[in-house]
This record gives C-alpha cells, sequence and structure tokens, in this order.
C-alpha cells in the first residue's frame, strides 16, 4: 500500500503509529483484526523493518550498520549482509570502497552520500526479513534509474510481506496495489495507478505535473 501526498498531510505520521512511535486512539489501529496496543512492544517492533525519512547511521562499521538489531552469532551473517545490500542497490558502492563492508561511517554517516545512506537503511530494514516493512520517503535522496533499480530488487521482498511506502514521486507508487492519496490528514482518493489515472482527481494532476517537470529538467 502506497501512500502520497503533499508535505504535512500526515503521511509520516501515519507511518509512525504502526511501530507505536505515535500512539493512536485504542482499537482505531489493528494487525489481523487485533488492537496493536494489545500486542507488547517487543515482538510488534521486532516485526516491523522501519525505514525513516531521517536516516541514523552510527559510527561503525557499515557491515555492523546494516546488522543493527541482528544476533552476531549466526554463521549466514556476512552472506545475509551482502545480500540486503544488493536489494537496496548498495552493494556496486560498497564493491568501489577500498574497506567494502568494513568501511567506518563518520557521525550520523557522513562518510556515505545522501543516496548511499539512505539504501544502507533500506539494507538494515531487509536483513530483519520483517513481516511488515515500512519505506517513508525512502528513496527521495536517488535518481529515478538508481530508484527503479531498488525498486526492482524489492520487489521480491515485498511479494511476501504487508509493505508501506510513502513518496513524493509517482514512479515510486506506481505498481502498488493500492494508492491513498492523503490531504491534510485525510486519504481523498484511493485505487491503482490506473484507476486513480481514470479519475482524474489530485493523483492525475499531480502525476501531469511531474512528468512535465520531468520532461523540462531534460530539455
Amino acid at each position: 500500500v502506497a501512500f502520497i501526498g503533499r508535505t504535512g498531510a500526515g503521511k509520516s505520521t501515519l507511518m509512525n503509529l504502526i511501530p507505536r512511535l505515535l500512539d493512536a486512539e485504542p482499537g482505531m489501529v489493528l494487525i489481523d483484526d487485533k488492537s496493536i496496543r494489545e500486542i507488547p512492544l517487543k515482538p510488534l517492533r521486532e516485526n516491523i523493518g522501519y525505514v525513516p525519512q531521517e536516516t541514523f547511521l552510527f559510527s561503525e562499521t557499515l557491515s555492523e550498520n546494516i546488522a543493527f538489531g541482528i544476533h552476531n552469532g549466526r554463521p549466514d551473517l556476512e552472506k545475509r549482509i551482502e545480500h540486503s545490500a544488493e536489494i537496496a542497490g548498495l552493494a556496486d558502492d560498497v564493491n568501489e570502497f577500498p574497506q567494502k563492508y568494513l568501511t567506518i561511517l563518520g557521525e550520523r554517516g557522513i562518510t556515505l552520500s545522501g543516496g548511499q545512506k539512505q539504501r544502507a537503511a533500506i539494507a538494515r530494514a531487509v536483513i530483519r526479513e520483517p513481516r511488515i516493512l515500512i519505506l517513508d520517503d525512502a528513496l527521495s535522496a536517488v535518481d529515478t534509474y538508481t530508484e527503479e533499480k531498488i525498486l526492482s530488487g524489492l520487489r521480491d521482498v515485498m511479494r511476501s510481506r504487508t509493505t508501506l511506502i510513502v513518496a513524493h514521486r509517482i514512479s515510486t507508487v506506481k505498481d502498488a496495489d493500492l494508492i491513498c492519496v492523503l490531504d491534510h490528514g485525510r486519504i481523498v482518493e484511493r485505487g491503482s495507478h490506473a484507476e486513480l489515472m481514470r479519475l482524474g482527481g489530485a493523483y492525475a494532476d499531480l502525476y501531469e505535473r511531474q512528468l512535465l517537470e520531468e520532461e523540462l529538467a531534460a530539455s
């Protein structure tokens, strides 16, 4: 399920309700028809892979950042780290680093570009093999070519779990099963890309505007 809308529409607030970073009224958020308040916080969050808007990385190795929260004793951990980086579209960049996955990241990940930080955060979420994957504007710092590459890598991951995507770009959300358009904290349109285009409302206007911007940027 994808959520799209202007800045301040309520997209991130909605995502924060799921791992209970914010609490909704009792009975308003359900997982498998069960109130989220009835699920203990630790198992709830253990089953969520969350990539927030603001990526936070530690002053540790890239490998340790990706595997954050994963038990270090796992014999297949190194392979899982590399596989997660591959899915997140980060592996090619890492292979160009002299120390590869042992590269020490500076404070808040200053060693990496904005796009690389986002991809490291996606790898960190993917390696957890979560039942719920939340991508909150997680592709905003990459170009459309890299975005498509990452989404292609994520398709198999998303197929087997509930995935919630927040984005500003139509290209990020157009293949979602359901797209919800938010405005001032309310869902004003919902449907597939094709259905929303036929509707000719806010989503279609946004699509036409972004298409025009891309054409102007290319000319």
